[in-house]
């Protein structure tokens, strides 16, 4: 297992340094294919701790040979579960829409989604799979 810890706080791109931070600790140990997931799950969750808390504290990376867990540490005060997409939804209003589609391909893109308590609020935390044999 490797791990590491991503400051977030205060930065102009928290996005971008957070895509980067996840190449680095794969350090070319994964497929092109994981590495998009990857890169589309940091940028959603990121982005939501942007837009619905008082900010991104910082990224937690752990990366097993089977999967990759990443957690978002943000400010919020929230524990409820996270909401992908109501069920009753109209599918055509879910294509329409310019927004609120984030955490709907988070959970297309991973085992699981989930917020528990952190120091500092809470962490939002996604694991993807690593397929066996992958590099």
């Amino acid at each position: 297992m490797r791990h590491s810890n991503v400051e977030l706080a205060g930065l102009d791109a928290p996005q971008r340094v957070a895509r980067a931070a996840v190449h680095d600790a794969l350090d070319g140990d994964a497929d092109d294919a994981l590495l998009d997931d990857l890169d589309i799950v940091a940028s959603e969750v990121v982005t939501n701790a942007l837009k619905h808390t008082p900010g991104a504290v910082r990224m937690r990376l752990e990366i097993y040979e089977r999967g990759v867990a990443m957690g978002v540490i943000d400010r919020g005060a929230d524990f409820d579960a996270l909401t992908v997409a109501p069920a009753n939804e109209d599918p055509a209003a879910l294509i329409e829409a310019t927004s609120g589609r984030g955490l709907l391909i988070v959970s297309c893109l991973t085992r699981c989604l989930k917020v528990e308590p952190a120091t500092d609020g809470k962490m939002v935390t996604a694991i993807l799979d690593r397929p066996a044999g992958a590099r």
